[in-house]
Order: structure tokens, then C-alpha cells, then sequence
């Protein structure tokens, strides 16, 4: 059940919306105009905290004096900006004056809470995971090799918190335990050792965890879980657990339909401010046993974007079928900030053990291998929609384009390109790319097409073809 805080939160959130973090393929360049922005009020206090391997700046921001004190850290995979967006409308919303004033001025007395928005900005820049040193800097707690990792750990040391938020996305497709729920949001406590020990603080963490679960799962009905909590000793999670820190870590999901995942933004946004409220009036400790936080389901089986069921096959005169899983994956060519799709048939055959956040019953269609429009077109204008809306219909995925592409990968248009100089042969197998046609009575009754099931002829859900 949500708290009436909770509840205000949710409908006061459009107020606080950092709208030029709309695309979540930022820069560093982009937020730092945004640092000085929460600066100018007074509220926070802006640090430079040192330099990446490639001198990008990277920053706290404090907010108030009180005793207990909050480290949070976000985006140290450089591809997981989500928490990013959200700590930036959370600077709006400490900069605000408005009803929440009461809360404002009681964290500000009472806690103490450092901000590190965007530990790995290298990373950030290329869209990659990694730093420019290629290190996951999630594993060098240890050596600590890294300059963005050596800034972390002497935060760590120097401000001695009692509660650290380490803030991620997982773009992976988890369940939740073993349902078909999408988990779009994970927690953990991480462990510090081995034995996986309970120190009076992991409790903490535990306490407050199944307190925000309580508080959350109306706004994200059964797609809360909890992270694996095997023993790392190289991530900062486990060792700044070691140190005696209450650690809670955020692991943001996919969100069905929205690659920006503005949803789970506003639920990160709700959920530290909840946070900070917990800790600050001690009302996490209220559960009086660790049963609620080990009672959320683990991260489960892995959900596949699409499953066709049961399509039925003819080969070499052999009646059979298989199911077909599908994915669509984000590709950002050339390091551009806006993707582009791959839909990949990622597995085939007996596929009842795993879920897809869509199905579809083909149990009464038959495949047909993917098919190459004949007519040679060489102007871009000739693919319009009429053309394209006809070619598929008649359950074509693929036009030979003799014409220049300029364009590397991928196409805007609603069907895939094969260009003049390509030996491309399409087919449907396992790792190819997803097209391919399902017949009724010998006629194109659904189609895919780059991983998107259609009804042959319409365009409006594919959103972009392939250039073979």
C-alpha cells in the first residue's frame, strides 16, 4: 500500500521533469549547464571531484548538514542513464518551493546526502559500458585502476556514509522469480562476503528494501524482485557493503514500449525521495524481520521480446514445428544518440520453459522463408508507401536497391534493403535477422519483418528496416 507521500509524489512528479534529459543518450556536455543550473539556488553544493581517463569533469552535489549522511552514485556503466534523469529532477525538486517545503527543510536537518551524477561520462559518451580504458569500473573495486573508481572509493572513505545507493539500469529482459512479469525494478542488499553474513547494516538495507516494496508495488504491479546476491569482492556494491555501509542497489528494467523508460524514471525519482523520508524518521525499521525482503522473488528466466508458438514447418518433405523467439535490440551506429533496431531470432524448437512479453499461437500457420522483392529499384523515391504497403502484403521483407546507400546499417523505411554489391542471402535461423512470413491456406496471414509482427502490408509498427 502506497504512502500518502508516496501518493503525493506520483502526482506532483510533471513539476520536477529535467525536460532536457528527454533522450536518454546524453552527454556530459549536456548535463553540465544542468549541474550549474541546480547550483544557482544555494540548496546544493556543487564539488569537482576529479577527471575520467579522458578529463571529463566529474561532480558531487550536496544537499543538506545533517548527521546521517547518503552517498548515491549513477550512470557507472556509461549506457545506464536512467538514474541519471531522475537525480536531476530530484535537484529540481530540492530546488522547489512549494508544499513539500516540510520535507525539504527535515531532510535537510537530518540528513546529509552526495550526489555523484554520472560517474563513467567516457562511457556515457560512446554509449558503452565500459570506461575509455575499456574497464567495468563495477569491477575494480579492488585494484582500483580507474580514475572514476578512485574517486568513488575516497568519497566513500572521506564521507564515511551510512547508507550508499549504487544506481544501474538492467537492460537484460528478467522475469520476475519465474512468472512472465517483467522485472522493472531489482533490489539488493549486497552481500560481503562469501557466507553471504548479515551485519546490523546490510539489515538496514534489507529493512528498508521491503519497506519500499510494500510502497512501490501498487505503481508496479508483481515486477518488483531482488537482485542475484552472490558475493562479488570486486564491485563497489559488496565492498562498500564490507565497510560497514547500509548499500541498497537499484537496478533499473526495460520498459515495454519506451526505450527513454519515462515511467521507471519518475518510479526512480519516487523511490529515493521515499528513501531519504525512511531513513531520515528511522520508519524503515518498523519491519521487524528480514522475511519480507528475502520473500521478493529473485530475477528469473529470461524474457524474450516475441515468441511465436508452435509454427509448423514443411522441410524436405518433413511436417514438424518449433517455436521461434525474437528480440529487438537498441544499435546506435556511428555513436549516434537516436537507435536504430535489430531484430534477431535468438532461438528456436522447444521453447516452452521461457516466457516473451508478447506471444503469439502460429499453431495453425505454416513458415515461409523470407522473400526479395525482384524489381531492382534504384530510386530512393520509388520505395514509397503505396509500394512498400503492396510489397508487403504480398509478403515480401526485402527490396534489391541498385541505387547509393549512404546509410550503413539501417533504413528508415519499413521494409529491409538488400544493396547492389551484397551477396546476402536471406534466411531464418537462429542469429539471423527475424523475417520471414506465416501462411494461411498458402497466403501471408501475419509477416515479420526486422522482428516485428505485422499484418502483411501495414508499416505502422515497424520502425525501421535493414540494409544488407
Amino acid at each position: 500500500m502506497s504512502s500518502i507521500f508516496v501518493s503525493s509524489l506520483f502526482n506532483s512528479y510533471s513539476k520536477y521533469i529535467e525536460e532536457k534529459l528527454e533522450n536518454k543518450r546524453f552527454t556530459h556536455s549536456d548535463i553540465l549547464p544542468l549541474i550549474t543550473k541546480a547550483a544557482a539556488s544555494g540548496n546544493l553544493l556543487v564539488n569537482s571531484t576529479g577527471h575520467s581517463f579522458e578529463n571529463r569533469e566529474i561532480f558531487s552535489l550536496k544537499f543538506g548538514n545533517g548527521k546521517t549522511k547518503i552517498l548515491l552514485w549513477s550512470q557507472m556503466h556509461g549506457d545506464e542513464p536512467t538514474a541519471t534523469m531522475a537525480l536531476f529532477d530530484i535537484f529540481n525538486f530540492l530546488n522547489a518551493d512549494d508544499e513539500f517545503n516540510n520535507y525539504r527543510e527535515m531532510i535537510k536537518e537530518k540528513l546529509t546526502l552526495i550526489f555523484v551524477p554520472m560517474l563513467n561520462p567516457d562511457g556515457a559518451e560512446r554509449i558503452l559500458r565500459c570506461n575509455a580504458a575499456g574497464i567495468d569500473l563495477n569491477r575494480d573495486a579492488a585494484r582500483l585502476q580507474s580514475p572514476e573508481s578512485k574517486i568513488l572509493m575516497e568519497l566513500t572513505d572521506t564521507i564515511l556514509p551510512q547508507f550508499a545507493f549504487n544506481l544501474h539500469d538492467q537492460d537484460y529482459r528478467w522475469s520476475v522469480g519465474d512468472s512472465n512479469k517483467l522485472a522493472s525494478i531489482s533490489f539488493l542488499a549486497p552481500a560481503y562476503d562469501v557466507q553471504k553474513s548479515v551485519s546490523p547494516a546490510r539489515a538496514d538495507a534489507m529493512k528498508l528494501i521491503a519497506k519500499l516494496k510494500q510502497d512501490f508495488e501498487i505503481y508496479l504491479s508483481g515486477q518488483i524482485a531482488r537482485y542475484p546476491d552472490d558475493f562479488e569482492s570486486r564491485s563497489f556494491g559488496d565492498t562498500i557493503s564490507g565497510k560497514g555501509v547500509s548499500t541498497i542497489l537499484i537496478e533499473c528494467g526495460r520498459e515495454v514500449g519506451n526505450i527513454n523508460k519515462s515511467y521507471l524514471r519518475k518510479i526512480n525519482f519516487m523511490l529515493l525521495l521515499s528513501s531519504f523520508k525512511e531513513i531520515a524518521e528511522k520508519k524503515y525499521l518498523e519491519q521487524n524481520s528480514l522475511d519480507n525482503y528475502f520473500s521478493i522473488p529473485t530475477n528469473g528466466k529470461f524474457l524474450f521480446d516475441l515468441i511465436l508458438r508452435k509454427v509448423n514447418f514443411i522441410t524436405n518433405g518433413r511436417k514438424y514445428y518449433s517455436d521461434i523467439a525474437i528480440n529487438r535490440e537498441e544499435v546506435y551506429a556511428d555513436n549516434s544518440r537516436v537507435p536504430f533496431f535489430f531484430g534477431k531470432i535468438e532461438d528456436m524448437g522447444d521453447l516452452s520453459p521461457f516466457n516473451g512479453l508478447e506471444e503469439f499461437d502460429a499453431s495453425e500457420l505454416y513458415f515461409e522463408a523470407p522473400k526479395v522483392a525482384q524489381k531492382l529499384c534504384n530510386n530512393i523515391a520509388d520505395l514509397n508507401s503505396e509500394y512498400l504497403s503492396g510489397l508487403l502484403r504480398d509478403g515480401f521483407q526485402f527490396v534489391k536497391y541498385v541505387g547509393d546507400i549512404n546509410q550503413k546499417s539501417f533504413t528508415n523505411l519499413p521494409i529491409n534493403l538488400i544493396s547492389k554489391n551484397s551477396t546476402y542471402l536471406p534466411a531464418a535461423f537462429p542469429a539471423s535477422a527475424a523475417n520471414f512470413n506465416l501462411l494461411r491456406n498458402g497466403s501471408p496471414f501475419k509477416q515479420v519483418v526486422n522482428g516485428w509482427l505485422i499484418n502483411p502490408g501495414e508499416t505502422s509498427l515497424i520502425k525501421n528496416g535493414l540494409i544488407f
